[in-house]
């Protein structure tokens, strides 16, 4: 090999070798509800509570990440009368069909109740595809409420029926909280399901219903 091109060829090696390995996309323990924080009442919080689209930049701490994703639909009693964990939302029957999918700057996750667990599914920044509009890129977090119809008993139009009903108790819970802690959040329907769905790993059986983008306010 002539010397150049052995010498370029050492130098890719050598920046091949030398280059730091792409952190590999975790699962995010998130950390339990603050019961005991000061916040507001449920009264105030619905007099309070809109829809913003302007977001300041900066990710959210870990707590407020945990609790607006348990406000969602984390489990707030060990056992229903039927059995099963009780969610911080109702569903219908009880059937629990509902996923909920975070996109951060990170990657795309899906919750885990059962855990209290963000669990990674795609790996890189992929907020542009959350939706139309300028402010979801750019937003810290974006939720999306996923039904899994496979789990839902009766009509094919009664199943999408049903898990519109209950997606509508996962939103309103979010702006709650939101209200409560001064958090800004909007939720939207304009986005590309045909998009988000690889991102999600998601099948015909899943209808992505919702998006629910979720930041700070900006500085003042």
């Amino acid at each position: 090999m002539p010397t150049k091109l052995f010498a370029l060829a050492l130098s890719l090696a050598l920046l091949t070798w030398s280059a730091p390995a792409r952190a590999e996309l975790k699962a995010i323990q998130l950390a339990p509800p603050d019961f005991n924080a000061q916040g507001l009442t449920v009264i105030q919080a619905l007099k309070n509570r809109k829809s913003d689209r302007v977001f300041a930049e900066r990710e959210l701490s870990l707590q407020h990440l945990s609790e607006v994703i348990w406000a969602a639909g984390g489990i707030n009693r060990p056992e229903t009368p039927g059995g099963s964990p009780g969610r911080t939302s109702p569903t219908a029957r009880n059937q629990q069909a509902i996923d909920i999918f975070a996109l951060t700057k990170d990657g795309v996750y899906k919750y885990d109740p059962s855990t209290h667990e963000l669990r990674p599914v795609t790996e890189g920044d992929h907020r542009a595809a959350a939706g139309t509009q300028d402010f979801v890129a750019g937003a810290p977090l974006n939720l999306f409420y996923v039904a899994d119809l496979a789990k839902f008993r009766g009509s094919d139009e009664e199943k999408k029926r049903v898990a519109a009903l209950d997606v509508g108790h996962f939103s309103e819970n979010v702006y709650l909280y939101c209200a409560s802690v001064g958090l800004n959040n909007i939720v939207r329907i304009n986005f590309a399901p045909e998009a988000l769905a690889p991102l999600f790993k998601t099948d015909e059986n899943h209808l992505i219903l919702m998006g629910h983008t979720v930041g700070y306010p900006p500085a003042e």
